[in-house]
């Protein structure tokens, strides 16, 4: 072992970051061309100044901005925000909470979970549960002078956990609606925004098409904001539509949003701002060459709160090189907005526009076909991720795969990425094919969405089951249905929701005794055991273990998975000499199957037995066999696992300074991949080997 250490500290560091104090800076581009509402700004400028950072009082404080659709309150806001976040030193956060368009709105646990580690807090550090994590942000808001932009929010409980509670800190919300609940209760200072006066509109028009054309062209101009309504969003559309080069004037573009059959003069002449809004999308939707309008018209059917370049591509039924042109394009008509990572986000009422083109334009059955192109492709993606982090399992025959587009990952690391930046949108997928009745992409879209385990999202994993199995039950497919009963009563043991996980592996095994399958009988058997395991009933867990074994068949990946747990079983009783018979029978099975993942938990579980019997040498050698086996597939939580276990044997040696460092690792992966209960015993573990008053270490 000499030399060793050093080595292995360099390995672990691949993982870790080392710590250093955070800055963050998250607002979004500033509006290049944002003019007006300088009284807007100046009551903010009071608000800092009166109380912000460096006063004589320095209270808590809130701003509501609150306005229509389109108002301009984002614009405002992020403007504002950069012209005085030189006045935060430790930080400027910012979050779109989604609290109005397309998916689900950001819930507080989701953006504390951001906010904590923009402020430095390590993912193996951060609290389970809201209450907890909005008690350490503000713990830490309390040191720091920090601005906080929470954007499109849809109710003061939506953000109530996120606001800071001490001075030295500013929070900026905006929102549709009124918040008056913050008003009431957080003090807040309702900023409330209305339409543009007629000369903060005709200064925005006139920083868009330059003084020169607006002074040519008064009378069309005035013309142009009085079509917008006044309205930010509409009037900054219509006016990047005057070209540049000198080929579009003013006029022409006003000449389009007054030709249709006299319904826009109507309209405007009702004051109603969104019909202003619908104005200047027609105009600048008719504008688009076929292929453009084609493709803004499909990216509206997208479910999800924002869709990536491959995924336009799918629902495009286009290459990758046309499809980023075209959404290059979309992009300079102010149609869609970019964001980092080849992503792309519509404004809400720009999707909604954008739907209802597709339902005007394209026929239903041209949409459904759009439609199952897009989950064609998200369940060969899904599929693809499940094959690369779940090597070994049994698995549905798959479905026909889709070069259009390729997709972006090959490696587990890769799918990992995809997933953390997709699930929302694999999500909403799922519900979209759940709604309109496409049963088999919802069935393989659920049993492919094994993933959310690795981000500790157990309730939308059995969500996803449940789906799955409605879709299995319309299309009578009892095959699946067996599937997805395992899988959701794996994720209902994992919640401790033990008699409705025994319900539905009981469901499991009348299927599989009615079809005569061998294979499932011995799943769901080894699913009964497992279950009396994880409560503590070994001597409960051996009997379905036992008949499990009698049943599969021979060389099969369970049967390795059933010699492990039974092996587990019997250590459990203190039954030693059986426990490593049936550990190393799983270890050798699972090898000759080459179930990579699978071999690292069955050597974890031998480390494990040996410590039992009190060979910590030999111990420590088997858990950095797994660790090394672990890294080489880069799978977190399997490097989790035998370092945690591993610490125990180096506490047990006096190896007391590597410990730690195993401990201080499995912590974060723990944490970072959904298992906050192994996280904060290890944590634990690490305050009492390093607190000299704690305790003697181990378990």
């Amino acid at each position: 072992m000499a030399g060793q250490p050093d080595s292995r500290r360099e390995s672990r560091r691949g993982l870790l970051a080392p710590a250093e104090p955070m800055v963050p800076r998250q607002l979004p581009l500033a509006v290049r061309d944002f003019t007006g509402r300088a009284g807007h700004v100046a009551a903010l400028d009071a608000l800092l100044s009166e109380n912000g950072p460096g006063s004589s009082t320095e209270a808590v404080v809130i701003s509501a901005l609150d306005g229509a659709a389109g108002i301009g309150k984002t614009s405002l806001a992020v403007h504002w925000a950069h012209r005085v976040q030189g006045r935060f030193p430790d930080g400027t956060l910012y979050v779109n909470m989604r609290g109005y368009g397309p998916g689900e709105p950001a819930s507080p646990g989701e953006v504390l979970d951001g906010f904590l580690r923009a402020l430095g807090t390590p993912p193996g550090d951060l609290p389970q549960g809201v209450e907890a994590q909005a008690g350490l942000y503000r713990s830490l808001l309390a040191r720091r002078q920090i601005l906080i932009v929470l954007d499109n929010v849809n109710s003061a409980d939506q953000v109530r956990p996120l606001l800071p509670a001490t001075p030295g800190c500013m929070a900026v919300v905006t929102s549709r609606d009124s918040l008056t609940g913050l008003v009431v209760t957080e003090s807040a200072t309702r900023v409330t925004l209305d339409l543009l006066s007629f000369a903060e509109a005709l200064q925005l028009v006139t920083g868009i098409v330059g003084a020169g054309r607006a002074a040519a062209e008064p009378v069309s101009v005035a013309e142009l904001i009085r079509l917008c309504a006044r309205l930010p969003l509409a009037l900054r559309i219509a006016a990047s539509r005057v070209g540049s080069d000198g080929q579009t004037k003013v006029a022409d573009v006003v000449a389009e949003l007054t030709d249709d059959r006299g319904r826009l003069d109507v309209l405007s002449n009702s004051g109603d701002e969104r019909a202003a809004v619908r104005a200047v999308f027609d105009s600048s939707y008719q504008r688009l060459t076929a292929d453009q309008a084609s493709l803004f018209r499909r990216l509206g059917l997208h479910p999800g709160p924002d869709l990536s370049l491959h995924a336009a591509a799918a629902i495009g039924e286009l290459d990758l090189r046309e499809t980023r042109r075209l959404l290059g394009a979309l992009a300079a008509a102010h149609l869609i907005e970019p964001s980092a990572g080849n992503r792309y986000r519509f404004h809400d009422l720009l999707r909604a526009y954008a739907a209802e083109q597709a339902m005007a334009v394209d026929s239903a059955e041209e949409r459904d076909e759009l439609l199952k192109s897009l989950l064609r492709w998200y369940v060969h993606a899904t599929h693809t991720c499940d094959v690369l982090l779940f090597p070994g399992h049994l698995r549905l025959p798959p479905p026909s795969a889709t070069s259009s587009p390729r997709l972006p990952f090959d490696d587990q690391q890769g799918a990992m990425a995809w997933i953390e930046a997709e699930r929302f949108n694999c999500l909403a997928v799922l519900r979209l094919a759940a709604d309109t009745e496409l049963h088999r992409h919802v069935i393989h879209l659920a049993e492919g969405f094994r993933f959310l385990l690795l981000l500790g999202r157990l309730d939308e994993w059995l969500e996803c089951g449940i789906a799955g199995l409605e879709a299995t039950r319309r299309s009578n497919d009892s095959a699946a249905e067996i599937r997805l009963l395992l899988n959701t009563s794996e994720a209902l043991t994992l919640l401790k929701r033990w008699n409705e996980a025994l319900i539905e592996l009981d469901k499991a095994m009348a299927l599989s005794i009615e079809f005569d399958d061998e294979y499932n009988r011995a799943a769901v058997l080894n699913g009964i055991g497992l279950l009396y395991y994880e409560r503590g009933q070994f001597d409960r867990a051996l009997n379905p273990l036992y008949e499990a074994l009698r049943v599969i068949p021979d060389g099969e990946r369970m049967e390795g998975v059933i010699e492990g747990n039974i092996g587990r079983a019997h250590a459990g009783l203190q039954q030693y000499r059986q426990a490593f018979e049936h550990c190393e029978r799983g270890l050798a099975l699972r090898r000759r199957v080459g179930d990579r993942t699978g071999e690292v938990g069955a050597l974890n579980g031998l480390a494990q037995l040996l410590q039992k019997v009190g060979d910590h040498r030999k111990a420590v050698e088997v858990c950095r066999t797994a660790i090394a086996r672990a890294r080489e597939i880069r799978a977190p939580l399997s490097i989790a696992y035998p370092l945690d276990t591993l610490a125990d044997s180096l506490l047990e040696l006096g190896e007391t300074p590597e410990a730690v460092e195993c401990l201080h690792e499995a912590a974060v992966l723990f944490a970072r991949y959904g298992n906050e209960q192994h996280a904060d015993r290890a944590r634990e573990r690490i305050k009492r080997i390093t607190d000299p008053e704690s305790p003697s270490p181990g378990r």
